[in-house]
């Protein structure tokens, strides 16, 4: 068996009037990839909420890496590298992949103009593109990709290597 990367033991989430998680177990191991589904209200979005750190659980515990959780701050998930790509799409069709991929970091050059250094970003981008399989630039205009590929664009943005 996989090494054990990400544990959630015993999950629960109550709102009132409403068990929204009941108990609740999950492991993913190294290399592994789930897909989460199930029927509206079924409970999947508070799960990732409790993992993503927006929400604390009411029971259980998470335990990343071996070193437990009892609730995730936002913070937290990010530093762990937990990151999650939503079917609403948070892109900037006007500019180019590199660009939505550092939006709110952009590398600066010029002293004191600061000029946005595009050659920069779109060097710290390839490599992520590439681990990805895409076949598009990080100089590509964000409205001339597909769905799938402005979710790559996404996935990238949310990369725990995505450098800063």
């Amino acid at each position: 068996m996989a090494e054990t990367l990400l544990e959630l033991s015993g999950i629960s989430k109550t709102y009132p009037g409403v068990r929204a998680l009941d108990d609740v177990n999950l492991r993913v191991g190294r290399g592994e990839v789930l897909g989460l589904i199930g029927e509206n209200g079924a409970g999947k979005s508070t799960l990732m909420r409790v993992l993503a750190g927006v929400i604390a659980p009411s029971a259980g515990a998470i335990r990343i890496g071996g070193t437990e959780h009892a609730r995730m701050t936002v913070n937290e998930a990010t530093l762990a590298g937990i990151a999650f790509v939503h079917q609403e799409l948070n892109l900037f069709e006007n500019l180019d992949v590199a660009a939505n991929v550092f939006i709110g970091r952009e590398k600066l050059v010029g002293g004191p103009l600061k000029l946005v250094d595009n050659a920069e970003m779109r060097a710290r981008v390839t490599p992520l593109l590439e681990r990805l399989g895409a076949d598009f630039t990080p100089g590509t205009l964000v409205d001339n990709l597909s769905i799938a590929e402005r979710q790559m664009v996404e996935i990238a943005k949310r990369s725990p290597s995505t450098p800063a």
